[in-house]
Formats: structure tokens, sequence, C-alpha cells
């Protein structure tokens, strides 16, 4: 049955996701994020009813109010993945201090997964605030688990730096920027080492099907970059929401190769 605290999520949800997809669009187009929501077309205001999510995407049929030129149907299509994502995440966790903290990580993650996908940057803004919110969260609540942390952090940052370097020195291009290797770092900081293997294996195949689903789509061309930090952080939180598969897949995999050989 559902309840008031379900009803309070989901709205967050709606609201937080329109929130994201607007500051994610500020952000790759070197916009203020602290002006106020205008129209794409004719720069006006906003009004409040345009702007509750989904509902005034319905109201006024898809179309701007003030200059009723269309409004790109991502913006209600992410706002409602966005509920669900949050309603998942708090299915895992319930009410409390935990389901607030990884709320806001994964909030995080997936609005620096949109700019990324978009623009193939990964700008610093959300990473440093992902930072401090972890910070935070370590000193005040999890101060057991600053070591897995801090590990977690350089080997992150690490590992990817070197896998970047070694793809260099193969096919003599960047095809990883220092970005991603940042994100790991970030991810190992927020969800501890121990997902780090799982999160770049998956990330890696994810990455796979997902470029080559573009390049079959001709979407893509082999000389262009693909961005990898969306399957990056999709295998961080799958990892995270079913460590029992997630993690230890490639992890027994792994073994049984090493038993053959």
């Amino acid at each position: 049955m559902i309840e008031l605290i379900d009803i309070i999520i989901i709205a967050t949800g709606f609201i937080n996701g329109s929130f994201l997809y607007t500051m994610a669009t500020r952000l790759q187009n070197n916009d203020s994020i602290w002006r106020r929501s205008s129209c794409d077309h004719c720069s006006r205001v906003i009004n409040v009813i345009a702007l509750i999510p989904v509902f005034g995407f319905i109201v006024y049929r898809g179309k701007s109010a003030c200059c009723k030129n269309r409004v790109s149907i991502k913006y209600p299509l992410f706002e409602i993945f966005n509920a669900a994502f949050a309603y998942i995440i708090f299915l895992k966790l319930g009410w409390s201090l935990a389901f607030i903290h990884f709320f806001l990580i994964f909030e995080l993650l997936l609005l620096i997964s949109i700019i990324d996908f978009n623009s193939y940057l990964i700008f610093p803004q959300p990473i440093i605030i992902g930072l401090i919110i972890q910070s935070i969260w370590l000193v005040f609540f999890g101060s057991v688990e600053i070591i897995n942390s801090l590990i977690g952090l350089f080997a992150g940052a690490g590992i990817f730096h070197w896998i970047a370097y070694l793809y260099q020195v193969i096919r003599k291009k960047e095809g990883l920027g220092e970005g991603d290797a940042t994100l790991l770092g970030l991810i190992g900081y927020c969800l501890g080492w121990h997902i780090l293997f799982s999160t770049i294996f998956w990330g890696a195949s994810f990455g796979i099907i997902g470029g080559g689903s573009l390049l079959v789509l001709k979407k893509h061309s082999l000389k262009k970059e693909i961005a990898f930090g969306p399957w990056l952080v999709l295998a961080a939180f799958l990892s995270w929401y079913y460590p029992s598969f997630f993690q230890n897949f490639p992890m027994g995999a792994m073994s049984k190769l090493f038993v053959v050989f």
C-alpha cells in the first residue's frame, strides 16, 4: 500500500530530476546556474505551472507556455526516470540517513553522466560537491569507513590513469580522458575500494555494448570517442544495489580462470 513517505520520495525524484537536467544543460553551455528558469527559445522566465515536473509538459501539450515552441521530450522523460530512480534507492535503504546520503551521491553521479554523454566532458563542480558530501558523511556518520574510502579515492583514480596511459601507448591516441579517472576516484571514495573492480569490469562491458549499439545505429564513428562516464556510473550503481551478482560475478569468473590455467 502506498504511504505518504512513498509519495514524498517520488515527488522529490520528479523535482530533483527537473533540477538536474536543467543544471546539466547550463553547465555544458557555460551558463549561470543561479538565474531563474527561462525558456530555451525566447529566454522569458517560465511560469510556476510550467515548472511543475511532467504536469507542466502535459498542461501545455509539450509546448512552451510563453512562445509556443516545442519543448524537448527529454525533460519529462528524465523527470519520470529520476522519480523511479529515487524510489528504487528508497526501496533498498528505507527512510534513513543512509538513504539521504546515497540519494545525493547517485544524483550527482547521474548529473555527471548526463553532461558527459552530451559533451564528452566531466565538469569539476559535481565532483567537488560529491567529495564534500562524502567527507561530511565520513566525519559525522561513517568514521569507520574513512580508510576504505581513502583507498577507494586514490586507487580508483590511479587505476584509470594507468589504463588511460596504456590505451594511449597502444592506440597512439587519447581514448580515456582525465575526467574518467577523476570520476572513478569519486566512485571509490563514495562507495569504497571494494566496488572498483566490478565497476571497471561492468563499465567496460556496458561501454562496449553501448558503443557498439551507437555504431550500429550510425550515431557514432570509430574515430570519435565514446563517453565512458555513464557506463561507469551504471556499473557502480548496479554493483552497489546488487552486490551478490555484480560484485561476485567478475571475481568468481576470474578465480575459475586462474584455476583452469
